[in-house]
């Protein structure tokens, strides 16, 4: 059996297991910096033929012979993730997805024999890549000096970091909160880079692939997060990156959470807008409704960590009970089928946002997920942001022409 373990060191790797004897039997993969987040096996699942993690972009790294096609690719598109999906039974033929931060891509078959790559499917028809911005890794460093990585998108028309000065900025978190951001492309950050921002994202503690010691410093303590996303702004403002007066924070989901939790905090004037996308935010009430689910009041008691155990500490925390705190712009949206987070989170904030006199522009979708997949309803969140950035903030100077 193959198992996913510690083995002693902070990062999950790879071992095949011997039910026999009960003991790990040996090492397939493991490294010192990211865990293994998952195996690739044959289509007829007899052989082991690699192993997946996520650093900057997810990379896949397959084993002996099996990885030679894929280095070679690898090494004629160094600025791309090619993500290994699948290869015929004679090993001549990779199925491969490719992308770049820049560059949606898509799905490709690559012959190992002529080294040609067709093109089968494109994401995204119709993005055109010299219309995107580039987007370059960093790490800032947070307040008790942990180093946290992060990814900035800039608007197509900055070339490289020398131009990057008094830029409108948008800090956005992601959501999950234990998923992570990687440097590939994400039309959330694109979106905003078109329109003449900065965008940058920050894989905070609690984040996961950065090994055991790291994710769990989030996990256990959701302050922790919204410190180190807090100290991302300063950090662009301290650089004089981004335009004290023009500097929004927007997130989806977890992120929505911590971008309206990140205004009622801010007695510094980080913030000139606040958007806020299928957003948690009453903590007490989310876990009241986690515990419906099967396995659920297991889920509510580990979920929020050992912070947000004390209902008055959740309370504090829940952007709901804030509102009055808010002193900025705040675009409001939701789909009202939401299962990730419930529709009725929206509609508390949006009451508690009108009662505390807070400007506010709120967006309620009619049978619509957590995830936008009504196309119409997608273009309709994008095109309402867009106004209400443009009404707070004015155009970017930076906007696409």
């Amino acid at each position: 059996m193959i198992i996913g373990d510690y083995n002693g060191r902070d990062t999950l790797g790879l071992y095949v297991y011997d039910l026999i004897n009960r003991r790990k039997a040996r090492s397939l993969f493991h490294n010192d910096d990211y865990d293994a987040s998952g195996v690739i096996v044959s289509t007829d699942g007899e052989t082991v033929l690699g192993a997946k993690y996520v650093a900057e972009k997810e990379e896949t790294e397959l084993l002996g012979d099996y990885g030679t096609s894929l280095t070679r690719l690898r090494a004629k598109y160094p600025e791309f993730s090619v993500d290994f999906i699948d290869q015929t039974e004679d090993y001549e033929t990779l199925l491969v997805r490719m992308s770049a931060p820049y560059v949606p891509g898509g799905i490709y078959l690559y012959s190992r024999k002529d080294s040609k790559l067709t093109p089968l499917q494109n994401n995204y028809n119709g993005l055109v890549s010299d219309d995107m911005g580039l987007v370059y890794p960093l790490k800032y460093t947070a307040r008790d000096g942990q180093k946290i990585p992060a990814f900035m998108t800039l608007p197509p028309s900055i070339n490289d970091q020398s131009g990057l000065k008094n830029l409108p900025f948008i800090v956005l978190p992601h959501g999950g909160p234990y998923g992570r951001d990687v440097k590939d492309f994400d039309y959330f950050a694109q979106f905003f880079a078109t329109r003449g921002y900065g965008v940058l994202q920050m894989n905070f503690r609690g984040s996961e692939g950065y090994g055991k010691s790291f994710e769990q410093a989030g996990r256990d303590n959701w302050l922790v997060m919204q410190e180190d996303v807090e100290d991302a702004t300063k950090y662009l403002l301290s650089k004089g990156y981004a335009d004290p007066n023009r500097t929004c924070i927007a997130g989806w989901s977890y992120g929505g959470y911590a971008a309206l939790m990140g205004a009622a905090k801010d007695n510094e004037g980080l913030y000139d807008c606040v958007i806020a996308m299928a957003a948690l935010t009453d903590i007490n009430d989310a876990k009241r409704d986690l515990r419906k689910y099967r396995g659920g009041r297991h889920a509510a008691k580990t979920f929020f960590g050992e912070a947000m155990q004390d209902s008055k500490v959740r309370k504090a925390n829940s952007p709901v009970h804030r509102a009055e705190d808010i002193k900025v712009p705040v675009f409001l949206a939701h789909g009202d089928l939401d299962e990730n987070v419930q529709y009725d989170q929206f509609l508390k904030m949006r009451k508690a946002l009108k009662k505390a006199g807070v400007e506010y522009t709120d967006l309620a979708f009619k049978n619509e997920d957590h995830f936008l997949s009504r196309q119409e309803n997608r273009e309709a969140f994008f095109e309402g942001m867009e106004k209400f950035l443009l009404k707070v903030n004015g155009p970017s100077e930076y906007m696409m022409k």
